[in-house]
């Protein structure tokens, strides 16, 4: 991708996160408290780029923000099987695993409503949401989070699934630079 077009997506993206950020910190009142440093930018100036038409994607945007700031209290495990992936994701503190489980459990139900949107922090969320016919879910609650299996029958869809659970991993592991990398390729 030409160095132009890649600093205008990073540039939009970065406005994407900041203006979700702010939403959800302003809501919160700690906008300051908790991103020193960045003055008016992130202390209620961009509020009002969060009206219309973003409101359907707020609740997975939402928790998923929460738990990248919060990816240090999350542990993940995940089984490669042969058709696909078994991930445990969980948390010993009680908030951090109520938030897995109302993300993961958000995330399944738009698929099964076939109702995607922009998600900006994932390459391979959006090639899921196309191919929602194509593989297979479970979603089990776990008393600290979730275990997910998915699977498929075709070898396309088979890497698609192991590339997305690598994917969450590195964001478990590596929080808000894990999604940065992945946006920068």
């Amino acid at each position: 991708m030409p160095a132009m077009h890649r600093r205008s997506l990073l540039q939009a993206i970065l406005a994407t996160i900041g203006a979700l950020a702010n939403s959800l910190l302003v809501r919160r009142g700690h906008a300051q408290s908790m991103m020193p440093g960045m003055g008016g930018m992130m202390g209620g100036g961009m509020g009002g780029m969060m009206g219309g038409g973003m409101g359907d994607m707020m609740g997975p945007m939402r928790t998923g923000m929460q738990l990248f700031h919060n990816h240090a209290k999350v542990h993940r495990q995940v089984t490669v099987l042969s058709d696909g992936v078994r991930a445990v994701t969980e948390s010993d503190d009680p908030h951090v695993a109520a938030l897995i489980q109302e993300h993961v459990s958000d995330m399944y139900a738009r698929i099964d409503r076939d109702r995607p949107f922009a998600y900006p922090m994932s390459r391979t969320v959006p090639a899921l949401f196309r191919n929602i016919g194509r593989y297979r879910r479970t979603l089990e609650t776990t008393p600290k989070g979730v275990a997910v299996t998915e699977t498929a029958s075709d070898a396309d869809m088979i890497e698609l699934i192991k590339a997305h659970a690598r994917e969450i991993t590195g964001f478990v592991d590596d929080g808000m630079p894990a999604m940065m990398r992945d946006m920068m390729r």
